[in-house]
């Protein structure tokens, strides 16, 4: 019950104990036709056809109540009831002589009329209605004993399942007041866990933008020769400085229209090439419009961090970034012909892997793989699977670090503010190229893992 809002709880659990009775009152008509039916398999010479009849409307009133559940409907089972138990005890009584068969036929005729459950929802009014059909089955058979002229009958069973019903209530009625009280704390320490690990979360994104956007761009200053700023460098680090001062990336992520991944994706490979980088994209960048937005957030940034390590510490100016897409999920696999690191020799203070791609696609249900040593080029294979389709919306979030702003006819919205209309060559740098190129980024990444004879770290989330 901890799992049901407290005030449905003891409703819920007294209806459920309901329905259970109601599944064992049928159980009851139907073992009392079928010992009748087998004591006249035995026994050629009796009339027992009557009293298995005597048991039909009573059924069919269980129908009836299950359906309307109302005390006016469990009164209507009441009175059938009782009439139906009146005429199958005065056919038993005449037509089986057999003191404990008559008791235990007849107890089985009163038992559904114990578990009627009445209409409450509450444990107390469930114990009254068991109450209330039990005498009303002991006087229906009664007086069907004493017009018959028979001994009294017992009727064991009946008061051994009137004794279960009213244990089974309190019992369930202390166990649902147990729940009541602990529930509460329960959803509390949910509660709290939840806020606790959005909170880790956000704090892991925050750290990770500020990697990508506030070191990257002190970087490239120390790096930048005497004088004026360059305008680019300039532009990028104030609409960071606006990201960073903004509450955009703690929002929800909104809805993309088609195509605004892609345009997403194609901004963050033209400021690494506007910063130097060769970058040659190959496979197929649409099916990045099969992820979700935060999934395309996510991926965007964490290839933008791939590119960037390139920059700083690959020692070439060139890379290869390859979409494509398996059908369960889109993987994209950045390479390079650089020097190659150690990953497990890089220092724990060292975030630009750790936090802004492994564990940025890791909060998105993705998996990063590295192939790499000192000397050799590396490759990082980031897979993120897709979820549901999405519906389109005319905006989305838009800052530096891998999500843009595209406009309603295929523009995108700057930085700055200013629009900037994409032409059919800047649209060409990143239309998917040739699935041959998807296979060789494969096959490359085998025979570098084959050739380093390590195969990659895998993390999943």
């Amino acid at each position: 019950m901890l799992g049901i809002p407290t005030h449905l709880a003891p409703r819920v659990n007294a209806w459920s104990t309901v329905r259970a009775f109601h599944a064992g009152a049928i159980g009851s008509l139907v073992a009392a036709a079928i010992a009748l039916l087998l004591y006249r398999l035995s026994e050629p010479d009796v009339q027992v056809i009557s009293a298995v009849l005597a048991l039909v409307p009573m059924l069919g009133m269980i129908g009836v109540h299950v359906q309307f559940g109302t005390w006016r409907s469990a009164v209507a089972f009441l009175v059938v009831g009782g009439v139906c138990a009146w005429w199958f005890a005065m056919v038993v009584q005449q037509q089986v002589p057999l003191g404990w068969v008559t008791s235990y036929l007849l107890s089985l005729a009163v038992i559904p009329l114990i578990l009627v459950g009445g209409a409450g929802a509450v444990p107390s009014r469930v114990v009254l209605w068991s109450f209330l059909g039990f005498l009303t089955g002991r006087v229906a058979t009664w007086i069907a004993v004493v017009q018959a002229d028979g001994p009294p009958r017992p009727l064991v069973l009946a008061w051994v399942t009137l004794g279960f019903v009213v244990v089974l209530v309190l019992f369930t009625s202390r166990s649902t007041g147990r729940s009541e009280r602990v529930q509460p704390e329960l959803l509390r320490s949910a509660r709290e866990e939840h806020v606790s690990a959005y909170r880790a979360g956000v704090e892991a994104e925050a750290a990770a933008i500020l990697h990508d956007t506030v070191l990257n761009h002190l970087n490239a200053i120390a790096l930048a020769p005497d004088g004026p700023m360059d305008p680019h460098l300039a532009r990028t680090v104030e609409a960071d400085v606006a990201v960073l001062t903004g509450k955009g990336w703690l929002a929800p992520a909104a809805r993309q229209r088609p195509g605004a991944a892609v345009d997403a994706f194609a901004v963050m490979v033209e400021e690494h090439r506007a910063a130097g980088l060769d970058v040659t994209v190959s496979g197929d960048p649409s099916a990045l419009d099969r992820l979700d937005q935060r999934a395309v957030t996510a991926l965007v940034r964490a290839v933008g961090q791939c590119l960037a390590n390139v920059r700083k510490h690959a020692g070439v100016d060139a890379a290869e970034v390859s979409v494509f897409d398996d059908g369960a999920s889109c993987t994209v696999m950045v390479v390079d012909d650089g020097r190659g690191f150690d990953e497990d020799s890089t220092g724990s203070d060292r975030m630009g892997l750790r936090g802004s791609v492994r564990d940025r696609i890791g909060r998105v249900g993705g998996d990063v793989q590295i192939w790499s040593s000192p000397g050799s080029r590396t490759s990082v294979m980031m897979t993120v699977p897709f979820g549901p389709v999405t519906a389109t919306t005319d905006a989305v979030a838009t800052d530096h670090a891998g999500t843009v702003v595209p406009d309603e006819v295929g523009g995108v919205q700057e930085p700055t503010g200013e629009r900037h209309d994409r032409g059919p060559s800047d649209r060409a740098a990143v239309r998917p190229a040739r699935r041959d190129g998807v296979a060789s980024a494969r096959d490359r990444a085998r025979r570098r893992q084959h050739r380093l004879g390590a195969p990659g770290v895998r993390v999943r989330p």
